[in-house]
């Protein structure tokens, strides 16, 4: 009921619960409402994963659903192309660069390593399931249009909210988290 008619939902999941989560929404939301899995690469691989007597597990799932399957806000993202890259004919190429496809940080252009892994960040304030303010700018910036509301209602560290303020966008955050709301608020203060 919260989602505007052209709304989309976004909704980070590990592989413990990725599948329970998607019945969810396919429920909640019907059949044509689900757009993609966005396949997050988490970045370099640790010593403790690679520990790991298994496949090393180097990557998290994004759902992406509509309220509407024909109606929604999309905002086609790009990556530019290198200076020096030029076509097979040896002619610089023309538009806006390479689209960005469903499998994101799995090449040197595409850089979201996870937070988590980014050890001398100062973007972290100690949040543990913290995102980058890449990679919800990516979102933010594909689903909405400046002006429009962003609504993160498990906002953990903030930092949709601080992404959402520095891309013109208005935000609502809740979490039941006293310290998440103490994060937040620092949050926003420094993005502000």
């Amino acid at each position: 009921e919260l989602l505007a008619p052209n709304g989309s939902l976004y909704v980070h999941v590990d592989e413990n619960q990725g599948h329970f989560i998607r019945c969810i929404c396919d429920e909640i939301f019907g059949p044509n409402a689900f757009q993609r899995e966005i396949i997050w690469r988490i970045g370099w691989i640790s010593g403790y994963k690679s520990a790991a007597n298994n496949w090393i597990r180097n990557h998290d799932k994004i759902l992406f659903y509509t309220k509407s399957s024909n109606n929604f806000v999309f905002n086609k993202e790009y990556i530019p192309y290198p200076d020096d890259y030029v076509r097979r004919d040896g002619k610089k190429p023309e538009g806006k660069g390479y689209p960005i496809e469903d499998t994101w940080n799995s090449s040197e252009m595409d850089k979201l390593d996870s937070i988590q892994i980014m050890s001398f960040s100062n973007e972290k304030v100690g949040y543990p399931t913290q995102k980058n303010e890449n990679l919800l700018a990516r979102i933010i910036n594909a689903s909405s249009n400046p002006g429009d509301i962003v609504f993160d209602c498990f906002m953990g560290s903030g930092t949709t909210q601080a992404a959402a303020m520095k891309l013109g966008r208005r935000f609502i955050g809740a979490d039941i988290n006293l310290g998440s709301v103490q994060i937040t608020s620092k949050q926003i203060g420094r993005a502000h």
